[in-house]
């Protein structure tokens, strides 16, 4: 069957999909069976099949029993993507391509805004802007009209996508808009500008470009290389942003009317942010700042199911949406359901009564979405008021952009196992191995059996290698599938044991060598004792042997790293020689990763530090990295005082200036501030300015010196790390590591992670 004759005319299929998790309507969806580097969408063929799913896009048939199914086998799934998303692009549509460095998300919700009311049209789904995600985003679009407008973002990354989206974009789509140009991703392409020039082969059909004019290159190159096109170079002027200036433009372009044009400085600039916060009475709440349509509610299900922990109500808080008119409360009731959320309640005053009592929802993980007016602001801080209002804010989309550039220093196919063991650094462990399945990680590893049961009884499938885990708790430690390593003959003895009494066959284990750490692990000269026991038993498995780099990240101990390495090839070939069976090997820790990619053999990596966005040593490489932690509180208390005031517990310190303005902030050492950083010995920033702390560290409160925070107020968030003040400088004070100041933030410090 080729692609066409299962897509082309089929009304009954009105989704595609290359990722399975995003499969919520089996029987109406067409699934890519997408190959990359690190999945194969053909290894879910069976598991969507058996849940409803008929349709697939395939390069090879599978193998069993599929006889409802119905398969288009083609050389190239991405190529028939493609192909599909032309064929959809009939003369019904015009479309505008939306490209740059930044913002394109942004433009591309304010054009939708502008036009919703005036036209007939459909934009790409959040940021669907890839060679993948701009043939699912037309496919997505011309299900929702069958002709009008399309506004159609575009990302480029890298060399030869430019040429590949505009054959598919070409010729339907006539006006491009194009947002600000910077060095981001600079980096994948010879020059910034070669980097210009693979945007301008997007839009080269196109026969009107409208461009922020703020990077002269942009404007020389589209003159260059675009000599008969309409070129409308932009600057925000008296628009309220550089979006709306560019949106008024293209707006004009199409021909919308005046009225649509003098309302535009009127509508607000659209998020993506999405949080999850630990809210009150045991309460998990999901935010989804997007536009708030019905595509978008969709988007913030399934968003909400990929985090949600299994066996915990769901529950779904609608406020007003934008085509609220067009979409009935049992309509949205249905698609609620087919992400496994089976109760819908509509925000209303008698709702935040019930938030209010605790009675009614506690313990429940609740999704809010709506127009975020008075009452809707209401129930959200009823919900996430959690009665300590200091935060720790975890970025998943930098730890997302961490994990994916340590995965590019490793050789194509090596697997990366995620440390997220002392609840993931202190960032959650949860949220963290859940962000990690979705990536593609190999392994998850956590230091003791409580730890990875935490992880299976959130809902994490991944595989989980406990590094510590001697206990008496092997029955719990088999029943949740978590995988033991090994250090020593006594415990091997003792694993088998139990494996035996509890019945397992091929339990996977992992075994430790010390090749220089003197840690753990066995010895050269115990490598002998491994298979003697082993091919006694058929209760174990060996599934990957490791060890453990004392000195990657001393720059000036290369030598030690490489004999390490060198010994570890040695020990795992004498291993493989004894078991006569293969198992994957794994030595390279972050800093390894950074620095000895190329030397040895392995199959997968771990990464610890650099996944939370710290480097293992101070080199150029860590420029790369994005911090993911942000830990903040707020000022609840604002005094001016005199030269020479005592401040706090003992007077050990004193106002430096007459008018001093000291500020005092709900976060002490029981919270993760450490006593040693008061008096003068660290800033935190307020208002983008670095303040002195004063007086000594109290338990739940410190004070800080404000004065040159212009314009301060009770109420101003206050940064003790993060972007501007990074975590290794708190380190340094305390001559410590940056681990120790991560680890050390409390559990009652309240957990915000977000997300575009």
């Amino acid at each position: 069957m080729t692609v066409n004759d299962l897509c082309g005319n089929n009304s009954r299929l009105k989704y595609l999909a290359v990722d399975s998790r995003s499969v919520f309507d089996p029987e109406a969806t067409v699934f890519a069976a997408l190959r990359t580097d690190v999945g194969d969408g053909h290894r879910y063929i069976a598991e969507l099949y058996n849940r409803g799913v008929r349709a697939f896009i395939v390069e090879s048939l599978p193998q069993g029993d599929f006889a409802e199914a119905q398969f288009a086998l083609v050389p190239s799934v991405p190529a028939a993507l493609r192909e599909i998303a032309h064929k959809r692009l009939t003369d019904a549509y015009r479309g505008v391509i939306i490209t740059g460095s930044e913002g394109k998300t942004t433009l591309k919700e304010l054009l939708y805004l502008a036009m919703r009311d005036k036209t007939t049209v459909a934009r790409s789904p959040r940021s669907w802007n890839s060679s993948i995600g701009v043939p699912l985003a037309i496919w997505d679009m011309t299900h929702a009209i069958d002709g009008g407008t399309l506004l159609t973002e575009a990302g480029i990354d890298g060399p030869g996508q430019g040429t590949v989206l505009a054959s598919v974009l070409a010729p339907s789509h006539k006006i491009a808009a194009i947002t600000r140009v910077t060095e981001e991703h600079d980096t994948a392409f010879a020059s910034h500008k070669e980097k210009i020039l693979e945007k301008i082969n997007v839009i080269r059909n196109v026969g009107t470009v409208v461009y922020d004019c703020s990077n002269p290159m942009l404007g020389e190159l589209l003159q260059r290389e675009m000599p008969s096109a309409k070129l409308v170079p932009v600057k925000r002027g008296g628009h309220s942003s550089i979006y709306h200036a560019i949106a008024d433009k293209v707006l004009a372009e199409l021909g919308i009317d005046d009225a649509c044009h003098s309302a535009l400085d009127s509508l607000p600039l659209t998020s993506k942010r999405r949080q999850i916060v630990e809210g009150s009475y045991g309460n998990t709440i999901f935010t989804d700042c997007f536009t708030t349509d019905f595509r978008s509610l969709v988007d913030a299900l399934d968003f909400m199911r990929r985090h949600a922990t299994p066996l915990r109500p769901m529950v779904l808080m609608l406020g007003e949406i934008l085509d609220g008119n067009m979409h009935s409360d049992a309509e949205i009731a249905r698609t609620a359901a087919q992400f496994g959320i089976s109760r819908v309640e509509r925000i209303t005053p008698a709702l935040l009564g019930d938030i209010h009592s605790g009675k009614k929802f506690h313990d429940t993980q609740i999704l809010l979405f709506g127009e975020h007016d008075a009452l809707f602001n209401k129930v959200s801080g009823a919900l996430e008021s959690a009665g300590h209002e200091t935060t720790l804010e975890i970025d998943l989309d930098a730890m997302a952009h961490n994990y994916n550039y340590y995965r590019s220093l490793l050789p194509p196919g090596t697997g990366i196992v995620a440390m997220v063991k002392a609840d993931a650094y202190g960032m959650g462990a949860i949220e963290t191995g859940k962000t990690m399945q979705a990536l593609g990680a190999a392994q998850l590893a956590v230091a003791v059996i409580e730890e990875g049961i935490a992880l299976r009884e959130a809902g994490v499938t991944l595989p989980i290698l406990v590094l510590n885990p001697v206990t008496n708790r092997y029955p719990a430690l088999f029943a949740h599938r978590l995988e033991p390593a090994v250090f020593s003959t006594d415990e091997l003895n003792t694993l088998i044991a139990e494996a035996e009494a509890y019945g397992v066959e091929n339990y996977p284990v992992h075994l430790k060598l010390d090749t220089g750490m003197h840690r753990v692990g066995f010895l050269d000269t115990q490598l002998d004792e491994i298979p003697t026991r082993l091919t006694r038993t058929k209760a174990v498995k060996v599934a990957s042997v490791f060890s453990h780099l004392a000195t990657a990240d001393c720059l000036d101990k290369d030598a030690y790293t490489r004999h390490q390495i060198k010994a570890f090839k040695r020990m795992t070939a004498t291993l493989r020689k004894s078991l006569g069976y293969d198992f994957r090997r794994h030595i390279l820790n972050t800093a390894g990763m950074m620095r000895f990619a190329d030397c040895g053999d392995y199959e997968m990596a771990r990464l610890g530090i650099g996944l939370y966005g710290i480097s293992p040593y101070r080199g150029p490489e860590s420029t790369n990295l994005q911090p993911v932690a942000a830990f903040r509180s707020h000022i609840i208390s604002l005094k001016h005082w005199p030269l020479d005031t005592p401040i706090g517990y003992g007077c050990k310190d004193h106002t430096c200036e007459d008018d001093a303005i000291i500020a005092t902030v709900p976060v002490g050492y029981a919270d993760g501030v450490f006593r040693r950083f008061g008096n003068g010995r660290t800033c935190f920033v307020v208002n983008d300015v670095e303040c002195p702390t004063v007086g000594n560290i109290c338990m739940d409160l410190c004070m800080i010196d404000v004065t040159n925070a212009h314009g301060v107020k009770v109420g101003d968030s206050v940064e003790i790390f993060g972007p501007t003040m990074p975590v290794e400088r708190l380190a340094d004070i305390m001559s410590t590591i940056p681990y120790e100041i991560l680890t050390s933030v409390s559990r009652r410090v309240k957990r915000v992670y977000v997300k575009e």
